[in-house]
């Protein structure tokens, strides 16, 4: 007994560890060169090899499973790729991406591990608004300015927003302590407020597409949904009483922003329609493999990349490519979503809300070869499988004690 509790100890070391250097990676993303190579040549390694000195057996979930065969595939598809330079650029990201992925679905099985995995992301989000503020808004000066530069594109804001409103949500949920439960409640509540505020910035249509749905869910299922006639008509007037009131102050912010000059412009003018049309041309054309690991861009008119992980994944690697990353939405989605309806735990209709949301998500950026915002669906991902299996164990507990 002794000796297991040592090795419970023991594992606990190694997991917050782990975890601190993950924290020490998104913060030092954008602080600095310097800092960020420590972050991902240092920080990163280390706790992957604390990971895997937990990951006895090296098991993995049906998320890690597909999307490590979308990455190897990805690999392989360097060897037909024309240009080599990007291919081997393509190869580099994903090493990141996969350590990240690794660390947080190997953490995330001790459901305990869950709000501090939450807060990686959350000093992610931190460390964009502090390079943000230091050295692109500071520069802005009138309203068709954009928040965006090399190193913070604007559509990766945007992203980042849609995460910490979602963790908002979920620490609101899972933080054991009811005082940090209502604070992050608050917080998930102003950032409504706040998309639209960095939708205006980045003069990203994205914000909206991705953040109007995903509160009109997540605020359905919990204040909505069990509650009396009377609360819900009440809420009803509320925010028809808070639009009408605020009505004037974003329509007045909206009409002078250059996020409305980009949505007026038609889709046909759109290069977004360009790359759809690209992508979807090359990538038949060059069936079944594609054009190799990150060639697409060589080929579009543009000199862009798809800005859709699906004719991405087609463009570059054919038919196993667009497969897998498809398949890694669709089953997490469509597992989530039998499970709220088996039971009606509402934590299952969280998670079906984040799948759907990002599977949304994916027709207007490539998530797959990006360090932070693929690990983050392998996290929320890895949350949904933990719990599942502590619940199982409960109902099992029960069954036995009964």
């Amino acid at each position: 007994m002794h000796l297991k509790r040592l090795r419970y100890i023991k594992s606990d070391i190694l997991s917050y560890v782990s975890i601190a250097m993950m924290m020490f990676a998104a913060f030092a993303s954008l602080w600095s060169d310097g800092a960020n190579l420590v972050g991902l040549y240092v920080a990163l390694p280390i706790a992957f090899v604390l990971s895997t000195l937990q990951n006895r057996g090296f098991r993995f979930n049906t998320y890690e499973k597909i999307l490590y065969s979308l990455f190897i595939w990805d690999v392989i598809a360097y060897l037909w790729a024309d240009d080599k330079e990007l291919a081997s650029r393509e190869q580099h990201v994903l090493l990141g991406a996969f350590l990240i992925s690794y660390v947080a679905s190997i953490q995330a099985r001790n459901i305990k591990h869950m709000p501090y995995l939450y807060m990686v992301w959350c000093l992610l989000y931190l460390s964009a608004w502090n390079y943000a503020l230091h050295h692109i808004l500071v520069f802005m000066t009138n309203a068709t300015d954009r928040l965006n530069d090399e190193k913070l594109n604007a559509n990766t804001l945007a992203y980042y927003t849609f995460y910490f409103s979602f963790i908002a949500f979920m620490l609101s949920e899972i933080w054991k302590n009811k005082l940090w439960r209502k604070i992050w409640t608050i917080i998930f509540w102003g950032m409504l407020p706040a998309s639209f505020g960095v939708a205006i910035l980045t003069a990203s249509r994205q914000v909206l597409i991705v953040q109007l749905p995903l509160y009109t869910m997540l605020i359905y299922i919990r204040f909505i949904k069990n509650v009396s006639v009377k609360r819900k008509l009440a809420f009803c007037f509320l925010v028809i009483f808070i639009f009408i009131a605020a009505s004037g102050p974003i329509s007045n912010t909206y009409n002078n922003s250059f996020l409305k000059q980009r949505s007026e412009k038609s889709l046909a003018d759109d290069s977004r329609a360009t790359l759809i049309k690209n992508a979807l041309t090359i990538g038949t054309a060059n069936l079944p493999l594609g054009v190799g690991s990150n060639n697409f861009l060589t080929l579009s008119d543009t000199g862009e990349f798809a800005h859709n992980s699906y004719l991405e994944a087609y463009a570059d690697m054919g038919i196993i490519g667009i497969v897998l990353y498809t398949a890694l939405m669709v089953v997490y989605t469509i597992r989530q979503w039998k499970r709220y309806r088996a039971g009606q735990d509402k934590m299952y209709f969280f998670f079906f809300t984040f799948g759907a949301i990002y599977i949304l998500d994916s027709f207007f950026f490539v998530f797959y070869n990006a360090v932070w915002l693929i690990s983050f669906f392998m996290l929320v991902a890895a949350h949904s499988e933990s719990y599942y299996k502590s619940q199982q164990k409960n109902i099992e507990d029960y069954a036995t004690n009964s």
